[in-house]
């Protein structure tokens, strides 16, 4: 071995020699320490920490820290690195000639011959150099570790580490840092959390539960947390941006918070560390959409109808109708009116679809080509388009000059888009003498289609007295030029088309109009606060306005045909003959409006829009016609035909006529009953036995005093007789007194099962002065149909006799139901006879007017008037719910409770 290679050789192993020795030193050192944590590593990976209690674990951390550190202080303060001493005695001590530290040595005499002596000795050393082994120090480590626990607790460790697995780490972590609030007691905190989505989506709430990993939300969910703790804990959101707020304290003492979800976030609540987490990722809520089924087209009465349908995710709470001009005004032109569309039942449904009647004829647009297209909105705002049509705004037809030039007025001061120019300061308005001409000159300042408006009306009401027949007009036309000319801004300039409006209609149409326009109102306010639920006495208080109305504009129609050449009705005792007698108004139309009203109270949103509806069409189609007979024309209905005189109807649609009359004379009767066995069931006094003794006998003199159309004569008998007598009809006697109104219950409804066997043996027979002639085609009723309406009757007479109440209001309904149905087939195959013969003369089944001839009158057989026994039970089951709520002590039948009150 040369010189060189054996340096090289010696260099190699003094540094194996070195961390050989190094090791055994740190080994001497760390030896507690090794040991701690080898013992540390192998109870928290096989779990040990984990079983500990949260106080316990805590209170063992510190305990653990402070050791650790005293031992790390201990091996630090022990350690001793080898020295070159050491390592060179190490390698020397296997040879007697010393090689590592003879290698350093020099000669003493520096001769020829001694150094080639000391040639041959460095050979020799470096030669043994390579004889040389590095140290194994096997007895200093037995002597440190005589169980060879160097060995034995790595292998345990890294046994448990494969034992554990994956949830070794986590392990580790949690020994290392246990929940140090549980010595605070903060590991016994519970938070109660839950989401209440907005009340639009329909969902119901979500309770939190500890360990959900991604809740999904409606945006615009609000969480709300609240927990018992010593001190107020922290919210931490982790959305788009990081937000902390802290718990509000509750009067009872608990600790609250909230936050409204936008978008995706964690949530964390922190005391003493975390206490609760959830993720919540946000459901999409997409834009609505909405389309015409049916393109916009003008309507009866110049309304502008449509179908349309739309859906949402969540619902549609708002359907609106949206209006350009096509040329639009050059100062204002991206001008746009929204005109709420009426939404089929509640509002908020994932699918709508409707037919819409709109009346536009106010707008200001009206006669203008427009672009219309539909808007829904849904609960979150978002609102979704539908394409856009073109089209022409219907505007009512003004006939009379004053009215007409009145409407050009109003929709010169509307269709003005510009604002008031600003007034010059007046500089001289503190001096002694001064003129305000800000306040005389404002309709200088006001823009082009104001003072053209102001124009109009100062020349129309130029010598009124020559013009005016109206003196309340002309005053309320002078009213509106002097608010133009006082006006300071475009709202004041405005605020004249009510006054124009009512202007116009009263010099074209009358107070019919008026009436017209105040009972439009109250049905569309009423309807209004029906689909948004409105409070109880809000809705009360609309519904008495609606009946005023409705009285109101009654009247108004009557006065009306009386100017116009139509002799009034007769006043009868009865109250059912009052106001428009068997066809409309007096106890008929009450029932509607009393039914209406109990339709509102007890919740039934659905049906009272239905009902409001149909009513307020019976009411604005009506219409009065001069009788043949007597005078006593009804509404919708010809007067009926005076003895002796003979009918202008075919035999077979007169025949069906008679039939019809006497068929509704039974179903009123058999109504009246209903609700008087109702009221004796519930301990009142019936409404049809306020003219009877106590026994239920007639007394002296009533029933015969009742003639129809004022007969107070009768043959033989002293009492009067009605239409079809002697043919199936009802008697005076009978009809008002016998099953109408005298006798028990029983009695009344066996009254009234023999007028239905009657009609039911004769139905397909009608002869002249009430004799049996030959049968008339068409003429006859549903012989099976009326047979079980007498077997219902029949029923409810048995029930009656027997006390039982409940069972014969059940029969009686029945009855109803058929009669009421039968009723309303006789009226349609009337309609189909009166449409095939004016078809057949050449006449449009049309009046002047362009609107649809009725066959029987619009009698409102065709509206499903709920009986007062149905809506009686439905108030019942109202006040049964509200007295649960009201004892229930369960918050959780509270609530639910409460939410069937809400949707009830």
């Amino acid at each position: 071995m040369d010189q060189d290679e054996g340096l090289n050789t010696l260099g190699k192993k003094l540094a194996a020699t070195r961390r050989r020795l190094t090791l055994l030193a740190l080994g001497r050192a760390c030896w507690p320490a090794f040991v701690f944590i080898g013992f540390f590593l192998a109870i928290a990976l096989a779990g040990g920490f984990d079983r500990l209690s949260n106080f316990l674990a805590a209170a063992i951390l510190p305990v653990l820290i402070l050791a650790g550190i005293g031992l790390a202080t201990f091996s630090w303060r022990r350690y001793s690195k080898p020295s070159e001493d050491e390592v060179t005695r190490a390698l020397d001590g296997q040879s007697e000639l010393r090689p590592v530290s003879s290698l350093t040595d020099r000669p003493a005499d520096p001769s020829a011959v001694p150094a080639s002596l000391w040639r041959v000795h460095k050979a020799r050393l470096i030669a043994e150099i390579g004889n040389l082994r590095l140290p194994s120090l096997k007895r200093e480590w037995t002597a440190l570790d005589p169980y060879r626990l160097r060995f034995v607790v790595p292998v345990a460790v890294i046994a448990l580490a494969l034992i554990a697995g994956p949830a070794g780490p986590g392990r580790i972590m949690r020994a290392l840092s246990p929940d140090l609030g549980a010595l605070a007691g903060a590991d016994k905190m519970v938070v109660e959390a839950w989401v209440t989505p907005p009340e639009y989506t329909g969902r119901a709430p979500i309770f939190l539960q500890a360990g959900m990993k991604d809740v999904r939300i409606p945006v615009g969910s609000e969480v709300t947390l609240r927990t018992q703790a010593p001190s107020a804990p922290k919210l931490v959101l982790r959305g788009d941006k990081r937000k902390t707020k802290r718990f509000s304290k509750t009067p009872e003492g608990a600790y609250e918070a909230r936050a409204r979800i936008e978008s995706d976030t964690r949530l964390t609540v922190n005391w003493w560390g975390e206490r609760a987490r959830w993720n919540f990722s946000i459901l999409p809520d997409e834009a609505p959409l909405i389309a015409f089924d049916t393109l916009p087209e003008p309507g009866p009465r110049d309304q502008v109808q449509f179908k349309w349908k739309a859906d949402d995710d969540y619902g549609v709470v708002a359907v609106e109708l949206a209006i350009r001009l096509r040329e639009p005004h050059p100062a204002d032109p991206e001008a746009e009116d929204r005109v709420p569309v009426p939404m089929p039942g509640a509002a908020g449904a994932k699918e709508a679809a409707a037919a819409a009647q709109l009346d536009l004829t106010r707008h200001r647009w009206a006669g203008l080509p427009v672009d219309v297209r539909l808007v829904a909105r849904d609960g979150s705002g978002q609102e979704g388009f539908s394409e856009s049509i073109p089209f022409i705004l219907p505007e009512k037809l003004f006939l009379d000059p004053l009215a007409k030039a009145t409407q050009e007025a109003r929709v010169t001061v509307l269709r003005e888009p510009r604002s008031y120019a600003e007034l010059e300061k007046n500089g001289q308005a503190l001096t002694d003498g001064a003129i305000n001409t800000a306040a005389a000159g404002r309709l200088d300042s006001a823009p082009e289609g104001v003072r053209q408006a102001a124009l109009m009306l100062d020349a129309l009401t130029y010598r009124g007295e020559m013009f005016f027949n109206d003196l309340g007009a002309f005053m309320g036309l002078r009213m509106a030029l002097g608010t133009l000319q006082s006006a300071g801004t475009k709202a004041e300039a405005d605020a004249v088309e009510p006054l124009l409006w009512s202007i116009a209609l009263k010099l074209e149409y009358g107070s019919v109009a008026d009436a017209r326009a105040r009972l439009e109102a109250a049905r569309a306010a009423l309807e209004r606060a029906l689909r948004e639920g409105a409070p109880e006495e809000e809705i009360r208080r609309l519904m008495e306005a609606f009946r005023d109305a409705a009285n109101e504009y009654l009247a108004a129609k009557m006065a009306e045909a009386m100017a116009g050449g139509l002799d009034a009705p007769e006043q009868q005792e009865d109250s059912e003959a009052q106001a428009g007698g068997d066809s409309l108004g007096g106890q008929d139309f009450e029932d509607m409006l009393n039914a209406l009203q109990d339709l509102t109270e007890t919740g039934a949103s659905e049906q009272a829009r239905q009902l409001l509806s149909d009513i307020t069409n019976m009411l604005q189609n009506l219409e009065f016609q001069r009788g043949q007979g007597d005078g006593n024309g009804m509404p919708g209905m010809p007067g009926e035909q005076a003895e002796g005189e003979e009918s202008d109807l075919p035999p077979e649609e007169q025949a069906m006529t008679d039939a019809m009359r006497r068929l509704s004379e039974i179903l009123r009767e058999q109504r009246q009953l209903n609700d008087d066995t109702l009221a004796q069931q519930r301990g009142e006094e019936p409404r049809g036995n306020s003219n009877n003794q106590p026994n239920g006998q007639q007394q002296p003199g009533e029933g015969s005093q009742q003639g129809e159309g004022g007969d107070m004569e009768g043959e033989g008998t002293g009492q009067g007789e009605r239409p079809g007598e002697d043919g199936g009809g009802v008697r005076e006697g009978e009809g008002e007194s016998g099953s109408g109104r005298g006798g028990t219950l029983a009695e009344r409804q066996a009254e009234l099962g023999k007028l239905v066997e009657e009609l039911a043996r004769r139905g397909g027979r009608s002869g002249e002065d009430g004799e049996e002639g030959a049968s008339v085609p068409g003429a006859g009723l549903d012989e099976e149909t009326l047979r079980s309406i007498l077997d219902a009757q029949r029923r409810a007479e048995r029930s009656l006799q027997g006390g039982n109440e409940g069972r014969a209001i059940m029969d009686q309904e029945r009855a109803t139901q058929m009669l009421s149905e039968l009723s309303r087939e006789m009226a349609r195959q009337i309609d189909e006879m009166r449409s095939a013969r004016l078809g057949q003369q050449g006449q449009n089944s049309n009046d002047p007017l362009g609107r649809p001839l009725t066959g029987a009158g619009n009698d409102g057989e065709g509206i499903d008037i709920p009986s007062e026994s149905e809506r009686q039970r439905a108030k019942d089951i109202l006040e049964e719910l509200r007295r649960r709520y009201g004892e229930a002590e369960d918050e959780e039948e509270r609530e639910y409770l409460r939410r069937l009150l809400e949707r009830f």
